[in-house]
C-alpha cells in the first residue's frame, strides 16, 4: 500500500511541478525518474522495459524530417499558395487557413505547424486591417482537431498507437472520420462567432502582392529548392510507409528512422546543424514519463483505477466511452495531455481483458479526448502556446479570457459531438 501512495504522490508532484512552470517539464519529470528509482519502486532493468523505444524512435524521424522542411522553406511556401487561392477575402483566409493547419498537423508536429501559421496570419493580417486573435484561435484548435485524425498527428496518439499495435490507417479511419465532423462543427461555431465584426477587410488588398516578385509570392519563401525536393519526397515516402507498414510487417520507429536518414544523407552538408536543432528536450520528457508512469503499473495503481472505472461504467460500453472522453478532455484543458494519455493506457488495457471488448475503441476515445481537449484554455496544448507566443512577441496579446469565452464552449459542443459519434459507431 505504501508503494502506491508513494507512486501517486510522485506523479502528482511531477504534474504539480509542470503546471506550476517553476522548472522545465523535462527537468520536472527528471526528479520524478529520480524518485521512482530512489524508492526502488522500479529498477534501472524494469525501468528500461517501460521506455516506449518505438514512440521515441518515431517522433525522432518525424522531427528530423519537418525540420528539413521548415530550413527549406516548405511551411511558407505552401501558406502563401493558400493566400494566393483566398483572393485575399478573410473568410475564405479564415476557412482555408483552418482547414490548412489541420492538414498539415494531421501529419506533422503542431508546434512547427503554427510557428509559421501564427507569423503568416498576423503579417496578412496587418496588411489587410483585421484582428488577427479570431484567426489564430481558429487555427489552434483546427491543428490539434486535425492532429487527432492520425498516428503522428500529436504525441498522444504516437504513445497510444505503438502501445497498443494499432497502425496508421487505424487511425485514419476511426478518429479521421470523427475528427473532419469535428473540425466542421468547430470551424462553423467560430464563423458564426466572428463573422459580424471580424471577418470583414478594412482594407483592399492588391492580388499583385502574390504574384511573381509581390510581397507574397510563395516562391520568395523558398530558401533551398533543392532541399525542399528531397525532403518532400522523403516524407511521402515515409508517410506512404507508415500507411502501408502493417502489410509490409515493418516497425513504425523504423520507418520514420528511415525517412529521416534519407534526409540527413542527401540534405547537404548543413544536416548535421539540422539535428542539433531538434527538440531534444520533449524526447527526453516522453522517456523519464514512460518510467514514472511504469512505477504507477508496477505497484498495481492503474490497474486498481481501471477496475473502478470498470465497476462504474458496470460494462457498458458506451458509459465507458463517455468515462474515458470527457475526464481525458477536461484534463487536457488544463494538463499536459501526454502524461495522463500515457497513465490510461494501461488502464484501457486493463478494462478492455475484464470486461471482454475490444480496447481500439476505447484507443478512439481516450485520443480524441485528449487531442479535442486540449482546445478550450491557452496552456491546453503545445500548438496553444506556441501560436499565442508568436502572437505575444508580434506584441498581439490573447488574454486568458478572450481566447476561453470563445474556446471553451467551442470545445465542450466539439467534445459532445466526438461522444455521440463514438457511441453511434462503438457503443
Amino acid at each position: 500500500m505504501f508503494e502506491k501512495i508513494l507512486a501517486v504522490a510522485i506523479m502528482a508532484l511531477v504534474y504539480a511541478l509542470i503546471v506550476s512552470e517553476r522548472v522545465h517539464r523535462t527537468t520536472a519529470v527528471l526528479l520524478g525518474v529520480v524518485l521512482v528509482l530512489g524508492f526502488r519502486l522500479l529498477t534501472i532493468e524494469g525501468a528500461v522495459t517501460f521506455v516506449a523505444w518505438e514512440a521515441l524512435g518515431l517522433i525522432f524521424g518525424m522531427f528530423i524530417l519537418v525540420s528539413a522542411l521548415n530550413e527549406s522553406g516548405f511551411f511558407r511556401w505552401i501558406g502563401l499558395h493558400a493566400l494566393r487561392a483566398t483572393r485575399f477575402r478573410p473568410v475564405r483566409i479564415f476557412f482555408l487557413f483552418s482547414a490548412l493547419a489541420a492538414f498539415l498537423a494531421a501529419f506533422m508536429d503542431s508546434i512547427t505547424v503554427m510557428i509559421f501559421m501564427a507569423s503568416l496570419t498576423i503579417e496578412i493580417s496587418r496588411v489587410l486591417g483585421l484582428r488577427p486573435a479570431p484567426f489564430l484561435i481558429g487555427q489552434i484548435t483546427a491543428a490539434n482537431i486535425g492532429g487527432a485524425s492520425t498516428m503522428v498527428g500529436d504525441p498522444p496518439n504516437v504513445i497510444i498507437g505503438t502501445a497498443l499495435n494499432l497502425g496508421f490507417l487505424d487511425f485514419v479511419t476511426n478518429t479521421g472520420p470523427i475528427a473532419l465532423a469535428v473540425f466542421a462543427v468547430n470551424a462553423g461555431f467560430f464563423y458564426a462567432y466572428f463573422r459580424k465584426s471580424d471577418l470583414r477587410s478594412r482594407v483592399v488588398f492588391p492580388e499583385a502582392a502574390a504574384a511573381d516578385g509581390g510581397e507574397f509570392d510563395p516562391f520568395s519563401a523558398v530558401h533551398d529548392v533543392r532541399l525542399m525536393r528531397i525532403a518532400l519526397a522523403a516524407f511521402v515516402f515515409t508517410i506512404t510507409l507508415l500507411v502501408l507498414h502493417q502489410l509490409l510487417d515493418m516497425v513504425v520507429a523504423f520507418v520514420a528512422l528511415l525517412g529521416a536518414t534519407v534526409v540527413l544523407v542527401f540534405g547537404g552538408k548543413d544536416m548535421p546543424e539540422l539535428v542539433e536543432k531538434i527538440d531534444w528536450h520533449t524526447l527526453l520528457f516522453l522517456g523519464g514519463l514512460f518510467v514514472i508512469v511504469g512505477g504507477l503499473e508496477e505497484t498495481g495503481v492503474l490497474h486498481d483505477f481501471a477496475n473502478a472505472l470498470g465497476a462504474a461504467s458496470g460494462g457498458n460500453r458506451a458509459l465507458l466511452l463517455t468515462l474515458i472522453l470527457w475526464p481525458a478532455a477536461l484534463l487536457s484543458m488544463v494538463l499536459d495531455n501526454v502524461p495522463f494519455t500515457a497513465a490510461m493506457i494501461p488502464v484501457i488495457r486493463d478494462i478492455a481483458g475484464v470486461h471482454g471488448i475490444p480496447v481500439q475503441p476505447l484507443a478512439w476515445s481516450l485520443a480524441l479526448g485528449a487531442d479535442v481537449g486540449g482546445n478550450a484554455t491557452p496552456i491546453g496544448a503545445s500548438a496553444n502556446v506556441v501560436g499565442l507566443a508568436v502572437a505575444e512577441k508580434s506584441k498581439i496579446h490573447v488574454s486568458w479570457r478572450e481566447y476561453v469565452r470563445v474556446a471553451l464552449p467551442a470545445t465542450l459542443l466539439a467534445v459532445a459531438v466526438a461522444n455521440v459519434l463514438l457511441v453511434l459507431r462503438y457503443g
